[in-house]
């Protein structure tokens, strides 16, 4: 994935880095997933999917906080924009994961209809015993209305 620089009032955000803490799946969870989603149980392994969520609910950082930081409100219009996973390893249930992340760039665009936004992406890593098992990356959208 190519690094993008970032760009507008909002670009000295890259780097910030989140507080980070510990999380892991539970059986209940795996198993509330794998039903909700029609997958078999994956037990002891955690569905890929949790992988996401394990990781937020450990980063010591709400979403709020993170619209925060980029004077995002509820009347905004924030959305979602891309996500991925990446796997080193499988992810266990019942195991403790140690998570870290940043914010990795926030970069100005503008668009004919929709004029200026910003592009805020953030990195939340998954690590067992010193050792990077998952990444997330994920990335929001923030209007720019009140921008000429």
């Amino acid at each position: 994935m190519a690094q993008q620089l970032s760009s507008g009032p909002y670009a000295h955000l890259a780097g910030h880095a989140f507080p980070g803490g510990i999380a892991k799946a539970e059986p209940w969870q795996n198993q509330l997933w794998c039903d909700a989603v029609c997958a078999r149980d994956t037990a002891p392994l955690v569905h890929p999917m949790l992988a996401y969520y394990i990781a937020v609910e450990g980063a010591g950082f709400t979403f709020q906080d993170f619209f925060d930081l980029l004077d995002g409100d509820a009347d905004s219009g924030i959305v979602a924009g891309e996500q991925s996973l990446a796997f080193e390893q499988p992810l266990y249930i019942r195991t403790e994961y140690a998570v870290t992340g940043e914010i990795k760039s926030v970069v100005r665009k503008s668009g004919r209809r929709t004029g200026p936004f910003d592009i805020a992406t953030f990195e939340l890593r998954l690590r067992h015993e010193g050792v990077t098992v998952a990444t997330t990356r994920s990335s929001f959208v923030f209007p720019r209305a009140d921008v000429t």
